[in-house]
């Protein structure tokens, strides 16, 4: 699971809009909730936390109308029309599972430390085609009894100072009490779906999206946002290992308990529908398997209907 938390205050004529919070792979106050294959008993399910929502008082005058409508039009042309839609087919890392398997807090570290390592190989060329710079990601692996930098006891949590933050108890529980080809084919989405919260840090689309919400109204619509960007974030996980899909490799058993799992991870089983459904959770990021291109996840042009 994953929280990516972004702060930031719009004023709109002399009114502070609400700051949107961005959760991934797992949730932020409310997501999605992924289910072991019930063949096998159940994995304890990460409790959703409350998101952090900086609230900084602003110190700029009022913006005009038009200055705000040019501003909004900004976000709104990175988020429907951001460069790295145009970057092509994922070049593929050449790099296979890591051979590694959950059972200690220093082999979980050592599995995505080689995972993120391969998720670098595949996107730094990507994100500087589109034009942006590009920084490695930092990896955190926790226990309940350690502090995180993300400040989230969840099973996996992006946050906004470019940390990938890891539960190595959710995995090593999972693996020794649930379907050990299920943990590892979810140690290996939510790892791609936090990188692409990253990703899209990088190229500006988190940014812009939060602050778009500031200027929507009501509830319902600044959960759809949400959920644009969480899907966004499965969509671009897919891509990874599906560019990667031969190399992995992403086939036979291994295939079948990540389909199983990224279609069993929905917002409806959890407290707040910032997600999307399980239903286009597995479409999103099934597109993005197929694709192997950034340009297959763009949730923000989508009907409202695909991102529920």
């Amino acid at each position: 699971m994953v929280v990516g938390v972004v702060g930031f205050v719009a004023v709109l004529l002399g009114t502070a809009g609400c700051g949107l919070v961005g959760k991934a792979g797992g949730q932020a106050g409310g997501g999605s909730v992924d289910r072991p294959p019930t063949v096998t008993s159940s994995p304890s399910q990460s409790a959703s936390p409350s998101p952090a929502v900086t609230t900084p008082s602003p110190t700029r005058t009022t913006p005009t109308i038009d200055s705000t409508a040019q501003a909004l039009a900004k976000q709104q042309r990175l988020l429907a029309q951001n460069p790295l839609y145009r970057v092509g087919r994922l070049p593929a890392s050449r790099c296979k599972e890591p051979a590694v398997r959950p059972t200690s807090v220093a082999n979980v570290r050592k599995y995505y430390t080689e995972f993120l390592r391969c998720l670098d190989k595949a996107w730094k060329p990507v994100v500087e085609k589109a034009g942006f710079t590009f920084q490695p990601v930092r990896l955190e692996v926790f226990t309940g009894k350690t502090r995180t930098l993300c400040s989230v006891q969840d099973s996996a949590a992006y946050c906004g100072q470019g940390t990938i933050s890891m539960s190595a108890d959710f995995d090593i529980k999972n693996y020794r009490k649930s379907d050990k080809l299920w943990t590892r084919a979810t140690m290996a989405h939510l790892a791609a779906h936090e990188y692409a919260h990253h990703i899209q840090k990088l190229t500006g689309i988190s940014a812009a999206s939060s602050i778009r919400s500031n200027y929507l109204n009501g509830v319902d619509a600044p959960l759809q946002e949400s959920r644009r960007l969480e899907l966004q974030a499965s969509c671009l996980s897919g891509a990874y290992l599906g560019a990667d899909r031969s190399f992995f490799p992403v086939s036979g058993a291994w295939r079948e308990r990540w389909r199983w799992a990224i279609s069993h991870r929905g917002d409806e089983w959890g407290t707040q529908r910032d997600h999307g459904s399980s239903k286009n959770h597995s479409r999103w990021t099934r597109r993005g398997f197929d694709a192997a291109a950034p340009s297959a996840c763009n949730t923000f042009t989508a009907s409202p209907a695909t991102v529920s």
